[in-house]
């Protein structure tokens, strides 16, 4: 068969039967054809249909069948008709027996035989009229034909398929723009871009797509499951649906996937009692996961323990073969040291079973994707304690609810064997092997005085309009402020307000905040803040007054509607505005701050405002009530002196010294 012979599959005959039984052709497109109500193409169909089927029929010396089934009866018996489904042939309603007919018309008797027998001709006339009696029998014979050339003409997609075998060519044409030539390039499409696959594919969009993943679904048999991220939104993908379409035994995926029990190779390590334990769990995945809703106070909590205990579960059950219960204190300092060389040691000295790369992948990866792996790089050398700490508080809390016997994270300390490319391997204390200080997590995560004026100096260029306005106030705000992504979003009208300034004339704005652990706490909103808040509700079409607004106001807004942004949206709509600032820097040859600008996201936002507080003499328990930091060792790191200090304070020194010689 050529690459473009159109083929045969059981929905084009169900289309085709219920056609041949007189049902609307737009229905019928819309139920069984790709591309939907389309009237133009459900007639060639048709029409396709109809030389193929009868070409078929002649081919076999079947030349009654051939014409049998280019006949449409338009009005049967009652104009009744059977649902033709996709599998099984329809049959056309027939008519009650008189004895049911009795039951459901005259359950008391009320009419007598003769009476009861007038009615039961007058609601069913076909049971005399030879005419709709030969219409019928006709019908038949029209199904029976088609049940007869069914098993001859239909086939079933597979993977090497072209798209133009399937799918009619208006369709078949947008895909292959696309690049998509086969089923199986569909498919991999839909694996790799999930929901919104179609997006470069030409005038397809999102109703044409639904109906190929519906057709899709329907020929999973021969051509594999549709990826569930490409049926649904990514908020509606849930780890139910996951778990329904994919479920391993081995590699790495997200523990809602794990098929716990198949990947341990020792069950008789280390017998837990189960008798004992708070909690009522079948596995280590539960335990983790109660865990989770017992200690996390926020989404964003709920998140960082999620992803440190699946990492550690994942680690011990491929890694080591044991379930929690097993493991010791040996095990525990390995996955330390294992967290500190991830994705900075050399292959050739990677002393692990499972390499560094399979752990790897793309940030962002649904966890529904195949391709998705717990980390999108190496850590930082905070990021590991942080993981620790977390791990030695999911392990203690298993104790508590006497899940485990013991804690083994108790006497494992908190720094990480790091390798580095010359074999040389050292305990990470925050020093290298040659002796330099190693920047500090959130020191790593700042942008200077002069990248942060860039940033606002690129906005102010803008051309006018709703995003600009939007921009002015969001950085603002944000930097003013020093709220986390949270907070940010969770602003509104209703928790501002006011109180007079001491000892004169005039009034300060405060923000009321929700902060981590459901904390709550007041941040100072400047007059400059306050102005751009002004313009911008003028700007959204709002009242300038703040009394004048409903509370409940974001004071960050969607574009196109004064409504509550999500994280995720405000976060990518910084990290762009960031990239479009790294090229601006890239074009004047300012390749270091591009870099930095590159990486920066949302949270840069607010560790730049507390270092430029630290550098402004600001004293550390301002900032950390600015910044809602519980412990003021957390806000120490923004008032120590930093490269940047004594880089300027050095150039200034040698500035001098040149010009007085």
């Amino acid at each position: 068969m050529q690459k473009d012979e159109r083929k045969i599959g059981r929905h084009h005959l169900a289309f085709y039967r219920g056609w041949l039984q007189g049902l609307d052709l737009g229905e019928l497109a819309d139920r069984y054809l790709e591309d939907g109500i389309d009237l133009r193409v459900a007639k060639s169909t048709l029409r396709w249909l109809q030389d193929a089927l009868s070409q078929a029929a002649l081919r076999n010396g079947r030349f009654g069948e051939a014409r049998l089934l280019r006949i449409s009866l338009r009005h049967v018996l009652n104009g009744s008709v059977a649902d033709p489904g996709v599998d099984g042939a329809a049959a056309t309603v027939l008519p009650p027996s008189i004895d049911e007919f009795r039951e459901e018309n005259d359950p008391d008797g009320f009419y007598s035989e003769a009476e009861l027998i007038r009615l039961y001709v007058e609601a069913f006339p076909q049971l005399i009229d030879k005419k709709a009696q030969r219409r019928r029998r006709l019908i038949d014979k029209q199904l029976e034909a088609l049940r007869w050339i069914e098993n001859l003409v239909t086939t079933t997609p597979t993977l090497d398929d072209w798209v133009v075998a399937w799918f009619h060519k208006k369709v078949a044409d947008r895909l292959l723009i696309a690049k998509i030539y086969t089923m199986r390039d569909l498919l991999d499409r839909m694996r790799s871009k999930g929901y919104r696959w179609w997006a470069d594919v030409p005038r397809l969009g999102e109703k044409g797509a639904e109906r190929i993943v519906t057709w899709l679904k329907g020929y999973e048999e021969s051509l594999g499951p549709v990826p569930v991220h490409a049926t649904l939104p990514p908020r509606q993908v849930n780890s139910l649906s996951v778990i329904q379409t994919r479920r391993v035994s081995h590699g790495i995926a997200p523990m809602e996937c794990l098929d716990i029990e198949s990947m341990v190779s020792d069950h008789s390590i280390v017998e837990r009692n189960d008798s004992g334990s708070l909690i009522q769990v079948r596995d280590d995945r539960e335990a983790i996961l109660q865990w989770i809703e017992s200690k996390s106070g926020s989404p964003h909590t709920a998140r960082s323990y999620r992803k440190e205990g699946e990492r550690f579960l994942l680690w011990s059950l491929l890694e080591l073969g044991k379930l929690l219960h097993a493991v010791n204190v040996d095990d525990c300092v390995a996955y330390r040291n294992w967290l500190g060389m991830l994705g900075r040691t050399p292959e050739h000295e990677w002393p692990f079973k499972i390499s560094q790369s399979d752990w790897i992948g793309k940030r962002n990866t649904p966890r529904s994707d195949e391709n998705w792996r717990p980390f999108d790089g190496p850590l930082s050398i905070g990021s590991v304690k942080q993981a620790l700490v977390i791990l030695r508080g999911m392990f203690f809390w298993f104790v508590q609810v006497r899940y485990l016997a013991f804690n083994p994270w108790d006497v494992v300390n908190k720094k990480p064997v790091r390798s580095f490319s010359n074999g040389v391997q050292d305990q990470a204390d925050g020093r290298d092997v040659g002796g330099n200080d190693i920047e500090d997590v959130e020191l790593s995560r700042v942008l200077s005085t002069s990248q942060w004026n860039f940033v606002l100096e690129y906005v102010s260029q803008m051309p006018s309009s709703p995003a600009r306005e939007r921009f002015s106030f969001l950085l603002l705000f944000a930097y003013s402020t020093g709220l986390r992504l949270s907070e940010l979003v969770d602003a509104r009208i209703g928790r501002l307000y006011s109180k007079p300034l001491p000892g004169q004339l005039g009034q300060r704005w405060m923000l009321k905040v929700l902060g981590k652990g459901g904390k709550v706490r007041a941040v100072p909103m400047s007059d400059e803040v306050m102005a751009a808040l002004q313009s911008y509700l003028l700007s959204r079409g709002l009242p300038g007054a703040l009394s004048e607004n409903d509370g409940s106001t974001p004071l960050i807004s969607k574009l196109t509607a004064n409504e509550r942004l999500s994280e995720s949206a405000l976060y990518k709509i910084l990290r762009s505005l960031f990239l479009q600032v790294a090229e601006a820097l890239r074009a004047q040859g300012l390749q270091e701050d591009a870099g930095s600008m590159q990486k920066a996201s949302t949270h840069w936002i607010r560790h730049s405002r507390g270092s430029h507080l630290g550098l402004a003499g600001v004293a550390p328990s301002l900032i950390q009530q600015l910044l809602g930091h519980s412990s003021l060792a957390t806000t120490g790191i923004y008032t120590q002196s930093n490269e940047e200090s004594l880089y300027l304070a050095l150039a200034a020194m040698d500035k001098k010294s040149v010009n007085a010689h």
